[in-house]
């Protein structure tokens, strides 16, 4: 008999680690942790700490620095921004993106993610901040991109009031069109010559005006900025609803997804691929980010101690708040040692789904009362929150590898840089050891799409991502200018002129010809 050859066992995957932060002076998942001693989230308003966390983040070989953001204080608990205040969460907060290029100018490898709203922030200006960004840290940002929830972030900015949940991803979409020709279509590769013979430092004719007058944005101007080493920042994204799953298939390179227990985040990580193969992308190359607060300790008594000094340091009206903050429902009205009674109230509904997800979730089928819930959302929050040893973390870790088939974790803090030197001295070996990462960066010193995908020269989109299709030369209007055109015509065949082009809709469907032709309908 001839011999076997034995079963191929599959290799394991090798995740990402990114440090999760937000740029408010004081805790930010936790709050009330700044009491304690060791804490130094108290100083993120001057420089060293950054500079520092920067220079922590690149000796653990971390992908990013995942920054959160957003524009108004929680104010829902008791229609008062005083519980957060008191808390030291999620306030004070300066602009992060402002930072990144102190901390890239200490660090070589190390990844910046950064939040920024479609919502707020117009096309030109956001695409322009994210270049010079990418141009600062010689290619290592990526952008968040966020619609904007907030009805205090609205009246901040003087809105009266949120746009639609569907509206906000239909603006979104039509957004990112119009970012893509800034980024990918306005300028050539080889438009930068400088060439002192011939006098001449960028090529006049390889700079391309973009004209866009969509549904809900326009612009009439070339970009102001030349490429820069990635061109578009990687682009994060978070949103597992209907409409956040359409955007971020088509979209995203990388999604943030919530979840107590990889059962709870497994069914949209696939319906996600699944969406984006369907679009022609590779499946696996949208990379998956699971956010989690672990506790670790050398030993297992000295991670429950940690766990113990962290509940004392709980600000259990801050974590309430924080919640609130989060989910628009006001439950000052509880007392606070007093098990819930949810009735009929507006939110009392929403509430009762979320307590007893989160008990099924855990196995933990104790009453809640209004403490038990601050001092949850004060340690991790709708994150999973292990305790234990690296060993014990790193079990915890290879589940959701495993069960959800993710690709990273979203690291939250409890105390700061605590909690993160925990990772890289304590668990990052561990993981090591396992094959579960890596020993050093793909590509040292690369951008930060190359070692994203672990590939040196990979800097811009993906031949099989949508934006690809805007690159320089193209013209390429993008599906929201084919939609707007199909929605004007209502079927009949038209022709109408955008960006120097024609688009030729029939019975709902759009080409671009190159001959300049009346408007008809037949």
């Amino acid at each position: 008999m001839g011999s076997q050859t034995p079963p191929l066992t599959k290799p394991k995957k090798r995740i990402h680690l990114n440090f999760f932060e937000n740029a408010c002076t004081g805790s930010h998942m936790s709050p009330g942790q700044w009491r304690d001693p060791l804490d130094q989230t108290h100083g993120k308003d001057r420089l060293p700490y950054w500079l520092n966390l920067a220079k922590l983040a690149e000796a653990g070989k971390i992908s990013f620095i995942f920054f959160a953001d957003s524009y108004s204080l929680f104010d829902i608990y008791n229609s008062s921004i005083a519980p957060i205040l008191r808390a030291g969460a999620h306030t004070a907060a300066l602009d992060p993106m402002v930072i990144i290029p102190a901390m890239a100018s200490v660090t070589k490898s190390v990844g910046f993610g950064v939040t920024g709203s479609t919502s707020y922030l117009t096309p030109f200006i956001l695409a322009r901040t994210m270049t010079s960004l990418d141009h600062l840290t010689e290619g290592r940002v990526a952008w968040n991109v966020v619609t904007s929830w907030s009805k205090s972030a609205a009246l901040a900015l003087g809105q009266d009031d949120v746009v639609p949940h569907d509206e906000r991803y239909a603006v979104a979409h039509e957004y990112m069109d119009l970012a893509y020709k800034f980024w990918e279509g306005s300028w050539a590769d080889d438009a930068k010559v400088w060439d002192r013979e011939r006098r001449v430092a960028y090529e006049p004719e390889k700079v391309k005006k973009i004209e866009h007058k969509g549904k809900y944005l326009k612009s009439s101007s070339p970009f102001q900025t030349h490429p820069s080493p990635q061109r578009t920042p990687v682009l994060f994204q978070a949103g597992t609803s209907k409409m956040g799953r359409a955007f971020g298939s088509k979209h995203a390179e990388a999604i943030y997804v919530g979840g107590l227990v990889p059962s709870q985040t497994a069914g949209s990580i696939a319906q996600i691929r699944a969406d984006a193969a369907e679009q022609g992308r590779d499946p696996q190359s949208i990379k998956f980010f699971v956010g989690i607060t672990p506790i670790v300790g050398a030993t297992l008594e000295e991670a429950q101690a940690k766990y113990e000094r962290a509940r004392e340091n709980a600000d259990i009206v801050g974590g309430l708040a924080q919640f609130s903050g989060y989910t628009g429902i006001d439950l000052s009205r509880f007392p606070l040692d007093e098990v819930f009674e949810l009735k009929d109230a507006p939110g009392d509904a929403a509430t009762h789904t979320f307590l007893e997800n989160f008990n099924k979730a855990t196995g933990n089928n104790n009453p809640w009362t209004p403490r038990r819930l601050g001092e949850t959302m004060a340690l991790g929050g709708f994150h999973p929150a292990p305790v234990g040893t690296p060993e014990m973390v790193a079990d915890v870790f290879e589940q959701w590898i495993d069960e959800a088939d993710v690709d990273g974790f979203n690291i939250a803090y409890v105390t700061s840089p605590g909690s993160f030197e925990d990772v890289v001295y304590l668990l990052r070996p561990e993981l090591v050891k396992r094959g579960l990462m890596w020993d050093d960066y793909d590509v040292p010193g690369g951008t930060l799409r190359e070692n994203l995908y672990g590939f040196e020269g990979q800097k811009y989109l993906r031949d099989d991502h949508y934006g690809h299709k805007f690159r320089y030369g193209t013209d390429f209007e993008g599906d929201t200018m084919t939609e707007q055109v199909a929605e004007k015509t209502n079927g009949v065949e038209s022709e109408t002129k955008t960006n120097g082009r024609v688009v030729v809709v029939k019975n709902g469907e759009a080409t671009v010809t190159e001959t300049e032709v009346s408007v008809k309908t037949s």
